[in-house]
């Protein structure tokens, strides 16, 4: 599991953070990529490579933790959820950006 200090300490470009959110505010942790969590846990193409190191965030921190295990059941190692997600994000007071769209798994 990934903590925030992790995350925000981390270099720039080292680590992909990807938002699942299934119902966001209008904002993301800067960075962050939004794709659907059950496209990324179903999908037999995903937009990271195996040995990439990827970060999942969702609302709490619980759905991104299933997700991420399931990915690393599929031999994605490096994947993550991060401790706490959006919401402890947020309420460390740490950095955050508009919204973009919803990615589709292919673009």
């Amino acid at each position: 599991m990934a903590r925030i200090d992790d995350l925000r300490n981390a270099p720039r470009g080292s680590v992909t953070i990807i938002d699942i959110r299934k119902k966001p505010d209008d904002m993301r942790i800067p960075g962050s990529v939004r794709y659907s969590g059950e496209a990324l846990e179903a999908a037999q193409a995903l937009p990271f490579d195996k040995d990439e190191h990827v970060v999942l965030y969702c609302g709490s921190g619980n759905s991104c933790s299933r997700i991420a295990q399931t990915l690393r059941e599929q031999g994605f190692e490096n994947v993550e959820a991060l401790e706490g997600g959006y919401a402890a994000w947020k309420e460390a007071g740490l950095p955050l950006e508009p919204i973009t769209e919803l990615h589709k798994l292919g673009e």
